[in-house]
């Protein structure tokens, strides 16, 4: 027996290309969006690392600021590129702020570690500047920036600065002093201090630059 079959009008070419390029523009858009999408969440994840990180910082400069007898270094009026804090205590006197090698670093007495990952996380720029009217009503304005690069194929930075003035607590008796001199800056460019060590002063065993 013999079978027919009704005629079926075939894909033309001129239908397939304009089907390839529907699809290759649908296509071209997806992609598109997805790699907009995520260039902005590695953007947002990268500014709240840095904006966590600053806030942090400040936070802890500040409560080591506001617990401070007296601020050492800068004088008056004066800014520098080191912040060091009189405090009672003779493991934390002097306490110290400054830029060593991208890390915003703390001493305490004899002890120097970094407050910021140097890997990650840039700090510079930090400053203080001793707002303070007299000895008896002291104030510190501190900036400094933090950055880090942003994991994309151009690797673009992205940098914040964070500021606070903080006015220290009233302290009517100053204990933590040993004899120590005031900080200083070294000929060498370096910033040297003592620490209490049993009553008496004791040289620190380390320095941050100067500015």
């Amino acid at each position: 027996m013999e079978h027919t079959f009704p005629n079926r009008s075939g894909t033309s070419l001129v239908e397939l290309l304009l089907f390839l390029g529907f699809f290759a523009l649908t296509s071209g858009v997806v992609l598109a969006l997805l790699f907009s999408s995520h260039e902005q969440r590695v953007r947002q994840n990268t500014v709240a690392e840095v904006d966590q990180a600053g806030i942090q910082l400040l936070q802890t400069v500040t409560r080591r600021v506001r617990r401070a007898e007296r601020i050492l270094f800068p004088a008056m009026a004066s800014t520098g590129a080191v912040l060091t804090l009189q405090m009672t205590s003779d493991t934390e006197n002097p306490t110290l702020f400054g830029l060593l090698s991208g890390a915003l670093m703390v001493g305490e007495g004899n002890v120097l570690r970094p407050l910021t990952d140097s890997g990650s996380l840039q700090a510079t720029q930090f400053t203080a500047t001793n707002t303070s009217v007299n000895t008896e009503r002291s104030s510190v304005y501190i900036t400094f920036t933090i950055a880090k690069s942003i994991a994309l194929p151009n690797h673009p930075l992205y940098t914040r600065t964070f500021d606070a003035l903080v006015t220290l607590f009233p302290d009517d008796t100053q204990d933590g002093t040993c004899g120590c001199s005031a900080p200083i800056c070294s000929g060498t460019g370096m910033f040297t201090w003592g620490y209490c060590n049993g009553g008496s002063c004791s040289p620190s065993a380390f320095t941050l630059p100067c500015s």
